[in-house]
């Protein structure tokens, strides 16, 4: 009994295991591809929230309306999605580029405290390294957001490819000793069971 459900626990994170795989490949190969799907998908959503707001609006009374937000949200969801749509590329450089603002901000502070300690700790070396490190960083993501967001996909893409790898082979060798230890219970269970026909 207990040898089924783990077998049967496996056999689904085979499954999952394999759908990660595959996505990684996807990400790994197409990092472009992979953000205009993200971000038609996004799109997609914004409208659909955004039609359905400007519906509720329609629908509503005139007493509902004067306190109702539904129809500036539907406009604004609505135009959102529809320049999603048009520029698939801009939410990967929009986050891409907060993400290198953060960056950037979190690097000159490291910076401004490797100066301040530097009279009273020797370990105020490595972090002027770090923050150096961590400047050019985000301004490499400022000035081309595009291509580090594709590289960044394309490293998740590889860490969900070996990632999965590694739980394939997990996955094998955990089935395979399910597998032997059914083939050593089975004569054992009949065993049982002809000493119970005999009784």
């Amino acid at each position: 009994m207990i040898l089924e459900f783990a077998k049967r626990c496996e056999k689904n994170m085979l499954f999952s295991t394999v759908i990660t795989l595959i996505l990684g490949i996807i990400l790994a190969y197409s990092p472009e591809g992979s953000i205009k799907v993200i971000t038609g998908i996004i799109a997609l959503m914004f409208l659909l929230i955004g039609i359905l707001q400007l519906v509720d609006y329609i629908k509503q009374s005139k007493l509902e309306k004067m306190m109702s937000l539904s129809l500036i949200l539907g406009i604004l969801l609505t135009a959102v999605g529809v320049y999603l749509f048009i520029n698939l590329e801009s939410l990967a450089n929009f986050i891409t580029t907060l993400i290198g603002i953060a960056i950037l901000i979190k690097s000159l502070f490291k910076l401004q405290y490797a100066f301040n300690i530097r009279d009273i700790s020797d370990k105020w070396f490595y972090n002027l390294i770090v923050g150096i490190a961590g400047i050019v960083i985000g301004i490499i993501l400022l000035v081309n957001p595009f291509s580090s967001a594709k590289l960044f996909l394309r490293i998740i893409g590889i860490i969900f490819i070996l990632g999965s790898i590694i739980e394939l082979v997990e996955t094998f060798m955990v089935l395979k000793t399910i597998e032997d230890h059914e083939a050593i219970e089975l004569p054992f269970e009949e065993k049982k069971k002809e000493v119970k026909d005999e009784k």
